[in-house]
């Protein structure tokens, strides 16, 4: 025995893991395995006498040895029983009865000496297969383009699996120890961000490498750059999610053991999480009050004071988003279908089909055209009052409008097309975008990133106001919203979870209930007000009176169609409706 416990128990670690998951398979084997749980249980013991847990030393240890101990036994308990005169007597009844008996028959019980479980346990151990990491890798990219439809994956989990295969040399997964991970936790952490390196410089691994031969400082265009270490929301979000979900393939698919070794490596010089804020009062008032709400420039300076008023989609997407609690990525997927009447109030109806090809009241979770954060997700939502008095409808009907002209005058006229015919233009004028103006992004993956530009916008946009504070995001309208929310009497906590299209199953009596908003409730949205509402809607209506009288110049927006040309949208989106037809 190793002199230092910690030592023992990582020298012992890669037997443990091979024995715990394979059976006894004879009378010697049984006491090889007897003599190595003796080794590896006085190692333990010695830990914990030192003031550590077996787990903390070697992640995943405990699982494994409850394992072998359960085995072992289970073995000797069986052998124990094969030695009575009553096991022997019935493997003999069971032999004669099957010699006497046409019909097939299951085999008879194994010798005494032989400790195996059934044979799907026996089987199970043959299925294991030795392959290196970056195979796997391979293996696990084209399950999940399968399973998701684009490549995502190669941007969200293949980098950080990239990093361990040039960490650690490629290895086979089977050979997968605790050395390995303790490796890996400790690179972690060390990983800087990408600010400081060039596209080109940008793998993981590079990143590492190169700060821990050079230090945290790095020059660039002749500036000292001070490099940053990754946060705890990436740590925990990207690396450590990403490669449990890439361990727990390789183990459904037999390429490792056990479960998913325990990744988490955050340290104390890791930046935390900035938690996401809500708008103050203040910062509501001026960003709304802001150039891109009640005058500016042009389209492309939408921060700079004029007489153009642009109701474009980052006007309509940053109301939304306060007033009806709507996510940005939502809310780019909207189209004119999706503005309609329930309980005689408009809403927006965010669902995965449209209504010509589900039953209308239908909101059972389903593959379909739109994507949501979770089956919750798809839901009537209220539009606020103040979204309405804006003018959302007009815009809806103006671009409905637009297409219909366009398509009717393109085949001659109407004079020239039947009733049905006029019917389908209309329901594929209703399939437009409701912001076709908004700009999508679409990865090299496939993986269309909806709100990516919106964010941007945002970004520019409260820096050139100087709000930009820790905490104040694009996503801070959603949070703005859930404080009004809050401040309202008559609501239910699983009231607001089906107003924000969150899940209503976190407990037993959250899980009863309509899934459906009510009409109570869309009433009490609709008519959401307060003191910060009032003076947000002083603001803005005073601006659209100005453009109504002619003071402020209307652009019209949804004319600059974004989307119709964009070839990297238009491929994306045809590959996922031929996935869901």
């Amino acid at each position: 025995m190793a002199e230092d416990p910690e030592s023992a128990l990582l020298a012992l670690w890669p037997r443990l893991q091979a024995l715990a998951v394979e059976p006894v398979r004879g009378e010697e084997d049984l006491v090889d395995r007897a003599a190595f749980q003796g080794v590896a249980f006085e190692a333990q013991y010695r830990v914990r006498l030192g003031g550590r847990k077996p787990d903390q030393v070697v992640p995943g240890w405990d699982e494994h040895f409850v394992a072998l101990v359960r085995e072992n036994s289970r073995a000797s308990n069986e052998r124990e029983k094969s030695s009575t005169v009553l096991y022997r007597l019935e493997q003999k009844r069971a032999l004669y009865a099957a010699a006497a008996s046409p019909a097939p028959s299951p085999p008879a019980t194994a010798a005494a000496t032989d400790m195996r479980p059934p044979a799907t346990s026996t089987a199970s151990v043959d299925r294991y297969t030795r392959r290196t990491m970056s195979d796997v890798l391979t293996e696990f990219l084209d399950a999940r383009e399968q399973q998701e439809g684009d490549r995502r994956a190669d941007s969200d989990i293949e980098p950080v699996v990239r990093f361990l295969i040039e960490l650690l040399g490629d290895p086979v997964m089977l050979d997968f120890n605790g050395e390995h991970l303790l490796k890996v936790k400790k690179a972690l952490p060390a990983i800087p961000t990408a600010r400081g390196f060039s596209p080109s410089e940008r793998s993981l691994y590079f990143r590492w490498q190169w700060a821990a031969e050079n230090g945290w400082t790095r020059e660039k265009n002749g500036k000292a750059i001070k490099l940053k270490r990754v946060s705890e929301t990436t740590l925990k979000g990207r690396y450590e999610s990403g490669l449990n979900a890439f361990w727990k393939f390789a183990i459904e698919h037999w390429f490792a053991y056990g479960r998913a070794p325990n990744f988490e490596s955050v340290s104390k010089y890791n930046p935390p999480a900035a938690e996401r804020d809500a708008f103050k009062p203040d910062e509501l008032y001026k960003f709304f009050a802001s150039p891109p709400f009640t005058g500016c420039h042009g389209v492309a300076r939408r921060w700079s004071p004029g007489t153009a008023f642009i109701q474009d989609y980052f006007y309509w997407a940053e109301l939304i988003e306060v007033l009806c609690g709507m996510r940005p990525s939502e809310i780019a997927q909207l189209r004119c279908r999706d503005i309609l009447d329930l309980y005689g109030k408009l809403h927006f109806r965010y669902a995965p089909l449209s209504i010509e090809q589900q039953e209308k009241d239908r909101f059972d979770p389903q593959t379909g055209g739109t994507r949501g954060k979770s089956p919750s997700a798809f839901r009537w939502v209220t539009i606020h009052w103040l979204i309405v008095r804006l003018g959302i409808v007009e815009r809806r009907d103006a671009i409905v409008a637009a297409f219909i002209d366009r398509k009717v005058a393109g085949l001659g006229g109407r004079h020239k097309l039947s009733a049905e015919q006029l019917e389908d233009i209309e329901i594929e004028a209703h399939e437009q975008w409701l912001f076709p103006d908004w700009k999508v992004y679409v990865k090299n993956t496939g993986e269309i990133k909806w709100s990516h530009v919106l964010t941007k916008a945002f970004t520019y946009g409260i820096e050139k106001l100087e709000m930009d504070r820790a905490g104040l995001v694009n996503y801070s309208g959603r949070h703005t919203f859930k404080g009004f929310l809050d401040d309202l009497e008559g609501l239910s906590e699983r009231s607001r979870l089906v107003v924000f299209g969150h899940s209503t199953k976190k407990d037993v009596s959250s899980r009863y209930g309509p899934k459906f908003i009510s009409e109570e409730q869309s009433e009490i949205v609709q008519k959401l007000s307060s003191k910060q509402i009032w003076r947000l809607a002083l603001i803005l209506i005073r601006a659209k009176r100005k453009a109504e009288c002619g003071d402020l110049k209307t652009v019209h927006a949804w004319r600059d169609d974004q989307r119709a040309q964009d070839v990297k949208l238009q491929k994306a989106l045809a590959k996922r409706k031929e996935q869901y037809s």
